[in-house]
């Protein structure tokens, strides 16, 4: 098997629009303090029901929030959002994100929200860039692994039913390219529980709405 590298999950972003790195993985920037100080504010922040996404998919599942970008990229005024930002925003992690996807250009946080997915729920099939125009990639960190299902499915272009299927694990990143179309599959058994950040290379007006 040959050595893992940067080169290869930067050769796989660009090849297949998203990556997957394991908690125990060496590359995965997030330390074991941060993955449970995220997991403890994503359980005790307010939650909603969505049925419609931001990009006008077909959801269902729970969502708290932290960070809404309607018109603009706003902090959503509760205990934990700006802890959890804090977070996000440590260089370790702002700089893996921008190895894997060959910039350096600044990092902005837009959106950042907690999605809990039940049993026989699903994110529907969509395209980021539909929700704003510059977001450039879509973190998401796995809080936990007691689910069946749920897996992130990537296609290929909007053109083609061909996917590739990447199996979340307990603190898993995976990182993929807002220009890409993916859903998240129906979720078999448990609860899949994770926190989603989208990066952009802007913090002004979201140029959906203006």
């Amino acid at each position: 098997m040959a050595k893992e590298t940067y080169s290869t999950h930067i050769k796989n972003y660009k090849n297949k629009g998203t990556i997957m790195v394991p908690f125990d993985n060496k590359f995965n920037p997030l330390s074991e303090k941060d993955f449970l100080n995220l997991k403890n504010y994503c359980d005790n922040v307010e939650k909603e029901f969505i049925k419609i996404g931001d990009a006008g998919e077909k959801n269902h599942l729970l969502v708290g929030r932290f960070i809404t970008d309607i018109k603009k990229p706003e902090i959503v005024k509760n205990k934990y959002s700006k802890k959890v930002i804090s977070i996000l925003k440590k260089k370790k992690i702002i700089s893996f994100i921008k190895k894997i996807i060959k910039t350096k250009k600044n990092l902005y946080l837009r959106r950042v929200q907690f999605n809990e997915i039940s049993k026989n729920c699903f994110v529907g099939y969509h395209l980021d860039v539909d929700s704003n125009p510059e977001y450039v990639a879509a973190c998401v960190i796995q809080l936990g692994s007691n689910f069946k299902g749920g897996l992130y499915r990537v296609y290929k272009n909007k053109k083609t039913k061909n996917f590739y299927d990447y199996e979340p694990s307990k603190g898993s990143l995976i990182i993929s390219n807002c220009l890409y179309p993916h859903e998240v599959t129906k979720v078999k058994s448990g609860k899949r529980r994770s926190l989603v950040f989208f990066v952009s290379f802007t913090k002004g007006i979201n140029k959906r709405t203006s």
